[in-house]
C-alpha cells in the first residue's frame, strides 16, 4: 500500500456529493492544496480536514474527463518552488477538502535552480455517480490554463500590432470611443506633418465608415415688439408663455429677457426675473425683494399694483406682473405685437472634434464646432446650386467659408479658371491660391465637404 498513489473522497466529500445529487445543486471545485507530508509518505483517511503539511495552494484551472475518469487541473507558476510534494488535496469554495490524495513523488524547483518551469497538477475527482459530473462547476470562471493562454497570444501576435510598432512602416492604430484615430497614434516628423496635405485628415464616422462631419439646420425667426422692451424675437413655432426666453437678435444668439406673464387675448406681456419677496410686519407697506430691494406699494400688494423705491412714492420702478406669496417680479406690463416678419437661417455645422491639414502641410485639430449661415447663398426660386465647403484658421480662430467654385488639383497654373477657384498645386514646395482681383494669391483654406442649395 505504502507504494500506491490514489485519490479517496472525504467524509465530507461523500456528504456533498450525495447531497448535490438529492437537491441538484452544483458540486463546487475551487482550490487544489499541495504537500509535503511533513517529509514523508503517509496513507491518507477519509475523515481528513486538511493536508498534512500544506506548502502551496492555487485555483483550479478547469476539469475535464479522460479515459472514462474526471479530473481536477491546476498549474504551479515558475515562480514557485523548492518543496517536495507528497499529498494534495482538492477544496470546494468554502474551503472545505473533498478528495485528498496521496501524490508521487515530485521536486518542484526554486526560481534561481536554472531549470524553472511550471508543473501541472492534476487530480482525479472521484464521483459516486456520473451524473454528478453535470453539476460540477467552478467557481473561477475566469482563469485560463497556460495551454490556452498560449492560444490566445499567439492569436493576439497574429491580429494586433505590437504599440511599440505604431507609427512605423506598415503600422496600423486604433479606433477611438469617438470613431477616431488618437493623435498619439498619428506618427510626425519635425519639418512638416505627415498627414495628407490639403485635406481633411480625421472626423466622425457614420456606421457604415464614411465622414459624418456635416449637418445642416433651417431655422425660421419670428418678430415681435413690445411697448417697453422693443424688438425681440424667437424661433418660428415658439410658443409665448412664462419662462418662455426671448432674443435680441435674429440668431437667437443674445438672451433678451425671460416672460413672467402673459395674456394672449388682451395681447398683454410682461418681461422680468422673479425674485424672492419678504416683508416688514410693523410697515404693512413696505416690502423687500432680492433683486430689487427694498420697495413700497400705496395699497394692498397684489398683481397690476405699482411700485417705488422710496417711501414718499416719487420714484416709480414698475408694477407686480407676477405674485405667489413668497415670490414676487417687478417690471413693465406692456403690450406686444406679432409683426409677421420672418426671417430664415440655414445653419451647416461641422462638427468637432475633426483634424485637417493645409497644403503646406500644417496640421489643425478642430476641438469646437463650427457654424456657418448660408442662406444668403440660396440661388433664385426654382435653381439648384453646389458649393464647396472650406476650413481655415485666422487671427487664432477657426471659421468655415462657402464658395461656389471649383478646385483645381494640379502642378501647372489652371488655363479656364473663374474667380474664388481653387489651385492646389502638387509640385514641391506645395502649395494651395485662390483667384482673386485678377490674380492667384496665396490661402490656408482645405475643402472639407461639399453641399446644395435649391431656391424656394
Amino acid at each position: 500500500m505504502a507504494e500506491e498513489f490514489y485519490s479517496l473522497v472525504t467524509d465530507y466529500g461523500a456528504e456533498k456529493q450525495l447531497k448535490c445529487l438529492q437537491e441538484g445543486t452544483p458540486f463546487d471545485v475551487y482550490q487544489i492544496a499541495l504537500g509535503d507530508g511533513n517529509g514523508r509518505y503517509y496513507e491518507p483517511t477519509t475523515d481528513q480536514t486538511k493536508l498534512v503539511k500544506e506548502v502551496w495552494r492555487g485555483l483550479i484551472d478547469k476539469c475535464e474527463w479522460a479515459d472514462d475518469r474526471f479530473y481536477c487541473i491546476t498549474t504551479v507558476p515558475a515562480d514557485v518552488g523548492g518543496f517536495t510534494v507528497r499529498e494534495a488535496g482538492v477544496f470546494d469554495d468554502e474551503g472545505h477538502l473533498i478528495v485528498i490524495s496521496k501524490f508521487p513523488e515530485t521536486y518542484k524547483q526554486t526560481p534561481d535552480s536554472g531549470t524553472v518551469k511550471q508543473l501541472t497538477i492534476r487530480i482525479e475527482l472521484l464521483l459516486s455517480n456520473k451524473e454528478l459530473a453535470e453539476l460540477v462547476i467552478n467557481p473561477n470562471m475566469q482563469m485560463v490554463t497556460k495551454e490556452e493562454l498560449d492560444k490566445i497570444t499567439e492569436d493576439i501576435d497574429a491580429t494586433y500590432q505590437k504599440i511599440e510598432e505604431k507609427g512605423k512602416a506598415n503600422g496600423y492604430a486604433p479606433i477611438g470611443e469617438n470613431g477616431l484615430i488618437p493623435l498619439e497614434f498619428i506618427p510626425e516628423i519635425s519639418t512638416k506633418s505627415i498627414l495628407t496635405p490639403f485635406c481633411l485628415n480625421s472626423c466622425k464616422l457614420d456606421t457604415r465608415g464614411n465622414p459624418d462631419l456635416l449637418s445642416s439646420e433651417t431655422v425660421k425667426v419670428l418678430k415681435y415688439t413690445s411697448s417697453h422692451l422693443g424688438v425681440f424675437y424667437t424661433a418660428l413655432g415658439t410658443v409665448l408663455e412664462k419662462d418662455t426666453v426671448v432674443y435680441s437678435d435674429t440668431e437667437l444668439s443674445q438672451e433678451l429677457n425671460t416672460i413672467v406673464a402673459i395674456n394672449k387675448e388682451t395681447k398683454h406681456i410682461s418681461f422680468g426675473e422673479i425674485e424672492t419677496l419678504s416683508e416688514f410686519e410693523d410697515e404693512p407697506q413696505h416690502y423687500s425683494g432680492s433683486l430689487t430691494g427694498d420697495f413700497y406699494v400705496k395699497e394692498t400688494l397684489a398683481v397690476g399694483v405699482e411700485c417705488y423705491s422710496d417711501v414718499e412714492f416719487l420714484n416709480r420702478i414698475g408694477v407686480v406682473t407676477y405674485l405667489n406669496l413668497t415670490k414676487i417680479c417687478i417690471s413693465e406690463d406692456e403690450t406686444y405685437t406679432e409683426n409677421g416678419e420672418i426671417t430664415t437661417h440655414i445653419y451647416i455645422t461641422a462638427h468637432a472634434p475633426f483634424t485637417y491639414t493645409t497644403a503646406s502641410s500644417q496640421t489643425h485639430n478642430v476641438e469646437e464646432d463650427l457654424i456657418i449661415d448660408v442662406v444668403d447663398l440660396c440661388p433664385e426660386a426654382s435653381q439648384t446650386k453646389n458649393f464647396n465647403l472650406f476650413v481655415s484658421f485666422e487671427d487664432e480662430e477657426y471659421s468655415l467659408t462657402a464658395l461656389s467654385n471649383q478646385i483645381f488639383t494640379q502642378m501647372l497654373e489652371p488655363e479656364d479658371y473663374n474667380p474664388n477657384d481653387i489651385w492646389f498645386k502638387i509640385l514641391e514646395p506645395l502649395a494651395s491660391y485662390i483667384y482673386l482681383l485678377n490674380m492667384w494669391q496665396e490661402t490656408n483654406l482645405v475643402p472639407v465637404g461639399v453641399f446644395t442649395l435649391e431656391g424656394e
